[in-house]
């Protein structure tokens, strides 16, 4: 599968390591533009929002070609990125990161839903988890990777790792013989109707709660290691989370494939609540490792089965109701590192902040016990 698949990873990886790594060059950007880190840190809300907003607004649309419309979104997506790269001022800097969102935004769901297309309805689990996972290994070991070559040759190489990344995303989707399954779309009415449709709906909340939760928190993780146990081995604990991640990402797909994808998201997102509880009052060094694997597998692991219940839930709009999740996963990411800012603004203890992330966790859990009652539609 992997190597029919393996162009919409690498996007996925790209766009993983372009949404999270410019959080951790905001002072090398910063001095090199003449800027504040403020200002330049407006360039991570650029992205998040353009992706938040044109997902669900374009990726139906685009559907209709969806080889076309992926190679335009890949090639938009470099672009942005080379000119991240290159920019002389900050303005540039801003632009670029609006438009590398935008077209990240079609992108990404697009992505998923032609990877579903691509192979038979037995493993479409598994291709949406392959797909998604590379978002996970972007973020978790791409990073970190982004870092150590920004620390080396500075933060424009760091840059180019996603410009690399994404133009090798971008030959395969051109090397691929024959056009792509069209995704079935719709007019602009009838995918506001798909997005605001009750069982629709929820799960995006559900997803949208479970976003504020698992990523937010990831924002302020080191806050919180830095008052525990592991104090002293923050890397390490880092490591633990992010291989949870990667497991949770890559293995969930045949679950998803043999089993119930609601109940399969009910059990993953009581699992994360717990995960996240047991790392604001866990003690033992012990404790804080399991929680944090936990976390790190069923935060990542949780987006699979939601993807399959759109898909199968709007067998003539996958796509927008795809998007309109997606969105709801990074504007969650962002509220959860806003609400956690006021929190620690107002010196909320780093046990107060895992234990409202868990709460908001709960809180996806009832949820999606609603979702799972809720009568197929017909």
């Amino acid at each position: 599968m992997i190597a029919r698949l393996w162009p919409f990873v690498m996007g996925s990886v790209a766009l993983g390591l372009d949404a999270y790594v410019i959080a951790g060059l905001l002072p090398a950007i910063a001095t090199s533009l003449g800027s504040t880190e403020a200002t330049v840190g407006l360039g991570v809300a650029a992205f998040t929002g353009s992706y938040a907003i044109t997902g669900p607004v374009l990726a139906g649309r685009a559907g209709r070609t969806s080889r076309r419309s992926l190679v335009n979104a890949l090639a938009v997506f470099t672009l942005a990125n080379l000119a991240t790269m290159l920019a002389p001022s900050v303005a540039v800097f801003l632009v670029a990161r609006a438009v590398a969102g935008a077209a990240a935004g079609v992108y990404s769901p697009l992505s998923s839903a032609v990877a579903a297309g691509l192979v038979g309805g037995e493993q479409r689990g598994r291709a949406l988890s392959l797909v998604l996972s590379g978002l996970a290994v972007g973020t978790v070991f791409g990073v970190p990777l982004g870092l150590a070559v920004a620390g080396r040759w500075g933060w424009r190489a760091a840059i180019a790792l996603v410009v690399a990344t994404s133009a090798a995303s971008l030959g395969g989707v051109l090397l691929r013989g024959g056009e792509l399954p069209p995704i079935p779309a719709s007019g602009a009415l009838q995918r506001l109707r798909a997005v605001t449709r009750p069982d629709n709906l929820v799960t995006v909340l559900v997803t949208l709660l479970t976003g504020i939760a698992s990523l937010g928190l990831y924002t302020y993780l080191t806050v919180i290691l830095g008052h525990s146990s592991l104090a002293d081995h923050q890397t390490i604990a880092i490591w633990v989370w992010g291989l949870g991640g990667a497991i949770g990402a890559l293995g969930i797909g045949r679950l998803v494939d043999k089993g119930n994808p609601l109940r399969l998201s009910l059990m993953l997102l009581t699992g994360l609540a717990c995960a996240l509880a047991g790392v604001a009052l866990g003690r033992a060094p012990v404790v804080l490792l399991g929680s944090l694997f936990v976390w790190g597998l069923c935060g990542w692991a949780s987006l699979a089965p939601q993807q399959h219940v759109l898909l199968s839930a709007n067998p003539t709009d996958g796509a927008t109701a795809v998007a309109a999740n997606a969105s709801a996963n990074y504007l969650g990411s962002a509220l959860g590192a806003t609400l956690g800012s006021l929190l620690v603004a107002h010196s909320v203890s780093p046990q107060g902040l895992g234990l409202t992330a868990a709460s908001v966790a709960c809180a996806a859990v009832v949820l999606q016990l609603i979702r799972t009652g809720m009568r197929p539609r017909k």
